[in-house]
């Protein structure tokens, strides 16, 4: 997940476009043709050499082109992908749509059939087949559906139309009759504009304008080339940089001939940016290509500080890179903390050096190593506090996982190294609903590694938890027979667990208690209290129509789990049950409050399945209630959410309980006002309606004393003062506009009589030292027997 990739994400419903940090300069002619075709043709690809400016080009007419576009201009960026097999799940990630229970490019083709939206695919060239064939289908099923690729091949896809992209405009010399003409090149004023971020106070002047204008003449006029000359006037005046790089050329031309000239202008002015770094400079430059996207310092640390580069030196090294735009910076302002990355041409120059040097195997394995040991904190960070920090984290992380898999897959010795790492990522798979991506990495992985060991169990059992959700029940029951063969007690309570919960979907919950019992019995064997927590939640399912009170209990013994773990992801799952008993009940505030809580904790991390459960039940107790218009609304943002979701039909025997509330509600209003209740609420995008659901939510007083004074929204924004956030961070954290962040700050101070944050921060930490008196006491401790309860 792009923003912060996945935390947080608030604009799925217009489109995602990233923020450009430069200027963009030339091209007029160049967006009006493309756009041009965009109203002619559904498919147009941009095509030309590495660093001409495809990328650029694409994403200004993308932004040009935005209210042309009712569902919005979004943008997949393929460059860190290496698998053909994923093209349609990144797509599908991108649009939000969660990747289990149908081929993507179905769900994609669903998705898309009534919405006019422009797709971007930037970076085709090493997966052309695979997005000719997806593009394909998707324009046959979205008649209103069109696409703007770029590629240095063209897709051969039907009805594509082809724009080469130029170099910018370089006026001849010879045409030029006092160099005033140089002025009007587009060439000579991307050199200008970034030379003068470079170096403040750098301007065009008489003396430097031609010899500025020789050196774009020099560079073709390719962007990405005079970018990287532009930040050398840090070091060098115009006529310096123009008698080195007549050298450079000099000196490229002596070692070879022929070639394509843009190619090898590039290459050039790639070869003396490179001379131009320290030689500690170039092998960070060298070792971070093998970061498929963007990266933080302390994976750079890990992964460049070894023969000759000490980790202290890292950081310094980076922003020497920076300062020559050989990295870029890739967080967005409201991140705490600094990501870089490499533009792919740079990335792939710098590939080919590490491959010169060397030291390419090593620096892989370094890589791998990075990302194979956040694999292992990931999975320990389940049912841990740190337990969304680490998601979030992993999802951030999800192209670089990627390649550390492409990597151990490439050779069969490594083989068993990517079947730890994917198993290990299991439960990352399920709870960011990457079912299908899990189960591919994990059944090519298994076909790598077959020995029949401890591991293998573990992969097998892995996959099969995620197939079954993806609805491949007879496959999943295969591979726990499987995996139990290796007598592992926590395998087996955990294929007892998934045989009970296919006995539930199949609406035979007797078979799914007994087998529950068995589960739980093994589960406490080997002190596994995260099974012992999903084994009370099964249960608190299953007996949901036949034996309420024990369900209710067990649903009781699950929070009081979860609360001791401090696991928040985790929590939203015991919340949505307590909340449906509470609801079976008549207890309609309290369910609310049970639903908005999990409703906010599934939003940070972007969990769809629980965001569209917690929706459509909270509109169950709107119509309780009697706010019918608000039910129908929320049910159909809740349908909305469904079909990004992906996920399967509630339990039946639970969703009929509340079927009543639908019928209530039909019946309170007339056709057209349920109608049009419902098309609002399909209309919203998760963003909105959780917004909605939150803000509303925040209408009521908190109800802890020392806060009794602020709406439970007030509480929320005040603690977020205290962690030391801006307005802008907590507008982003709460997926608010930053003005409502700023208002709730302004009646926060004023409720308090406080006259700044400081004193905010101050009070509400003070607040949170205080002991609770009424302390949680752990349900369960191996070997004691305050959970024996039986199902």
């Amino acid at each position: 997940m792009q923003r912060a990739k996945y935390q947080g994400i608030s604009d799925r419903a217009l489109g995602r476009l990233p923020v450009q940090l430069t200027s963009f300069v030339g091209w007029r002619r160049e967006v009006f043709e493309v756009r041009h075709l965009l109203s002619k043709s559904r498919l147009v690809t941009c095509t030309g050499p590495g660093g001409v400016g495809k990328t650029r080009l694409a994403l200004q007419v993308g932004a040009q082109c935005q209210r042309a576009f009712p569902d919005g201009v979004w943008l997949v960026e393929l460059a860190g992908l290496n698998e053909a097999q994923l093209v349609a799940d990144v797509v599908a990630d991108t649009f939000g749509l969660a990747d289990h229970r149908a081929d993507p490019t179905v769900r994609l083709e669903e998705y898309l059939r009534d919405r006019h939206l422009l797709l971007v695919l930037d970076n085709c060239e090493h997966l052309v087949d695979a997005c000719a064939m997806l593009v394909a289908g998707l324009l046959k099923a979205a008649p209103r559906l069109h696409v703007l690729a770029t590629s240095r091949q063209v897709l051969r896809a039907s009805g594509e139309q082809l724009f080469t992209v130029p170099p910018l405009t370089i006026i001849p010399a010879e045409g030029a009759i006092d160099g005033r003409e140089f002025l009007t090149s587009d060439a000579v004023t991307l050199f200008a504009d970034r030379a003068g971020a470079a170096v403040p106070g750098f301007q065009l002047t008489p003396e430097n304008l031609p010899t500025v204008h020789a050196i774009c003449r020099r560079l073709d006029g390719i962007p990405l080339a005079i970018e990287l000359a532009a930040v050398q006037c840090r070091a060098f005046g115009p006529k310096a940089m123009l008698a080195h790089l007549d050298d450079a050329f000099a000196l490229l031309d002596s070692g070879r001939g022929g070639g394509e000239s843009r190619h090898r202008t590039l290459e050039t002015a790639m070869a003396w940016s490179h001379r131009l770094c320290t030689p500690a400079e170039q092998r960070m430059w060298a070792r971070l290509s093998v970061f498929a996207d963007d990266f933080d310092l302390d994976a750079a640390e890990a992964v460049g500080s070894w023969d000759g580069i000490d980790r202290s030196e890292v950081a310094e090294l980076i922003a020497g890179l920076v300062d020559k735009s050989i990295v870029i910076r890739a967080d967005e302002p409201c991140e705490r903390e600094a990501r870089f990355q490499q533009l792919v041409t740079v990335r792939q120059y710098g590939g080919r050096q590490l491959a010169l040097s060397g030291e390419e195997l090593a620096v892989r394995e370094r890589h791998l190593a990075y990302y194979r040991a956040l694999a292992n904190r990931g999975e320990t960070a389940y049912f841990h506090s740190g337990e969304v920090a680490w998601f979030t984290e992993l999802r951030r992380e999800h192209s670089n996982l990627r390649a550390a898999l492409e990597f151990c897959l490439a050779d069969p010795a490594r083989a068993p190294v990517a079947l730890d790492i994917a198993a290990r990522l299991r439960i990352y798979w399920y709870a960011c609903g990457l079912f299908r991506e899990g189960a591919l990495w994990l059944r090519r992985a298994l076909a790598a590694a077959p020995e029949p060991n401890a591991l293998r169990a573990k992969a097998l059992a892995a996959c099969g938890f995620l197939v079954q959700f993806c609805g491949e029940y007879d496959e999943a029951a295969t591979m726990f027979e499987l995996a139990e063969q290796f007598g592992d007690t926590a395998i087996s309570a955990d294929a007892d667990w998934c045989a009970a919960l296919r006995a539930v979907h199949r609406g035979d919950t007797r078979t799914a208690v007994t087998l529950l019992d068995r589960s739980l019995a093994k589960s406490r064997a080997v002190s596994d209290m995260a099974g012992v927590y999903r084994t009370f939640i099964v249960h608190g399912i299953a007996a949901f129509d036949i034996a309420p009170d024990e369900g209710k209990v067990s649903a009781e013994q699950a929070r009081a789990l979860v609360e001791l773990s401090g696991a928040d992801w985790s929590k939203t799952i015991v919340l949505r049950l307590l909340g449906r008993y509470r609801l079976a009940d008549g207890a309609l505030p309290e369910a609310a409050v049970l639903f908005e809580e999990a409703l906010s904790l599934a939003w940070q991390t972007y969990d769809l399945r629980t965001i569209g459960r917690c929706v459509e039940a909270l509109g169950w107790c709107a119509s309780g209630t009697g706010h019918h218009e608000r039910a129908a609304l929320l049910w159909g943002a809740a349908e909305t959410v469904g079909q990004l979701a992906g996920a399967a039909p509630d339990y039946p025997h639970i969703a009929k309980r509340f079927a009543r509330h639908e019928q209530a509600t039909r019946e309170a209003l007339t056709k057209r006002r349920f109608v049009a209740a419902l098309a609002r609420g399909k209309a919203m995008s998760p963003a909105e309606v959780v917004e909605f659901v939150l803000d509303k939510a925040a209408e009521a007083p908190a109800p802890t004393g020392g806060t009794a004074r602020l709406t439970r929204r007030e509480t929320e924004i005040a603690r977020l003062v205290g962690e030391g956030l801006t307005n802008k961070e907590i507008a982003a954290r709460l997926v608010i506009a930053q003005r409502t962040a700023e208002g709730h700050v302004e009646r926060v101070l004023a409720k308090l009589g406080f006259r700044s944050r400081v004193e905010i921060a101050a009070w509400i930490n003070g607040l949170s030292a205080t002991p609770d008196p009424a302390g949680v006491q752990p349900p369960w401790e191996p070997g004691s027997t305050a959970c024996d309860t039986r199902f």
